[in-house]
């Protein structure tokens, strides 16, 4: 065969994949055939992928509160694999970071940006959005929006939009991830996951109407679903009478004083459901100010924005040995027992550490493995709190 007649071959066979191709995507209302075929999703980094999708803005605030800065530099050896260490950079070049913020008692004490980012640079957060959504939760419960974590989701979603089985699925079941809706966690290019399909389906509400399987029965057992993350953000959506990014406006932008306009990526300009389980979109110091509301008892520009038990609540200890535990939409590492520390994680290597010990915030946003190194990540992150603390 001629190299002509083996490109033209090629030509047919991929004309034909691409016809199969684009009946299941008008069947899965998954993105037009230009974001998957020309993979733009592969040859984007994964922090900036937010550039592929539709977002609804979320306005900066209207009184901004720049982060004081006072820096200095972070010299220290970091706890890593096998027993060894790691001096900060070669921790920062390691784990693929791109934006690494301290922030101490208030005070930015460390900040550095690699690979031509820089402060204004926005990036997308992952799964760290879900610790967002918590907070919007506790705001929501705070302002008598939500009554209670006790009600049952069937009381603001109907039949149409969620299947009967899940009717009395709870919202603190959502929050904890324990309702055993069946949308497996396997992160993968391939389509075939069904969690990569609910992140690029373009109707999210259709979605959400075709599932029906529990994989266990409600509040019996944790499994980590970003499906459950996404109801939650539907029924405060109908709780609050706003889409999730105005409230998030209202409650956290404003308040918090961020000082950047953002965005919350969306299945489509259609429909503008937020993939609240992912992909808000915005500057390390703005993604910091979440963990500063933590630190400061959930209160903010002057606002009390959640409970202070609310804001309390991620701090208290567990006893798991070296795995991560998760707690009202943060991640709890082992041994916090003394600094009662906490994280938002996303996936690829996005962290809000919060340090309550310490009172330190450490903002890190990169383009790491799947799912990787965490919980060092982690442990090293409370090496440097303890450091720009004084507590060494």
């Amino acid at each position: 065969m001629t190299k002509k007649s083996r490109l033209l071959a090629g030509a047919a066979i991929v004309a034909l994949l691409l016809g199969g191709a684009e009946a299941a995507r008008r069947a899965a209302d998954l993105p037009s055939l230009p974001v998957l075929v020309n993979l733009q999703l592969d040859l984007t980094p994964r922090s900036q992928t937010y550039k592929l999708y539709d977002a609804n803005p979320i306005r900066r605030s209207s009184h901004p509160a720049p982060l004081p800065t006072a820096l200095r530099p972070l010299d220290l050896a970091l706890p890593w694999k096998d027993g060894g260490t790691l001096g900060t950079d070669a921790f920062l070049q390691a784990t693929h970071t791109h934006a690494f913020l301290v922030v101490q008692d208030g005070q930015v004490v460390f900040e550095r940006y690699l690979d031509g980012y820089d402060a204004n640079s926005r990036f997308t957060s992952f799964s760290v959005a879900k610790s967002f959504v918590a907070t919007l939760t506790g705001a929501a419960l705070a302002e008598g929006k939500l009554p209670s974590l006790r009600e049952p989701i069937g009381n603001y979603l109907s039949a149409e939009e969620i299947a009967p089985a899940y009717g009395h699925i709870t919202v603190g079941q959502l929050l904890d991830m324990r309702s055993g809706i069946d949308v497996d966690e396997r992160y993968g290019g391939s389509l075939t996951s069904p969690v990569v399909r609910m992140y690029v389906s373009t109707d999210l509400g259709k979605f959400l109407a075709g599932l029906s399987g529990l994989r266990f029965a409600p509040g019996t057992r944790f499994e980590y679903r970003s499906v459950d993350t996404l109801v939650l953000s539907r029924v405060l959506a109908r709780a609050t009478g706003q889409s999730l990014s105005s409230y998030a406006q209202q409650m956290l932008w404003e308040p918090l004083g961020m000082e950047q306009d953002a965005t919350w990526s969306t299945d489509s300009k259609a429909h503008g459901v937020e993939k609240a389980f992912c992909c808000i979109n915005t500057t390390t110091r703005d993604f910091a100010k979440l963990g500063l509301l933590y630190l400061n008892q959930g209160r903010a520009g002057g606002k009390q924005v959640v409970s202070a038990a609310w804001a309390d609540e991620p701090r208290q200890p567990v006893n798991r040995g070296d795995a991560l535990d998760y707690r009202d939409g943060w991640w709890i590492p082992p041994g916090n027992e003394t600094d009662r520390d906490f994280s938002a994680i996303g996936v690829f290597g996005q962290y809000i550490y919060v340090n309550p010990a310490t009172r330190t915030v450490i903002v890190k946003l990169s383009d790491h493995g799947v799912e990787q190194d965490e919980v060092l990540t982690m442990l090293a992150m409370r090496r440097i709190a303890h450091f720009v603390a004084g507590k060494n």
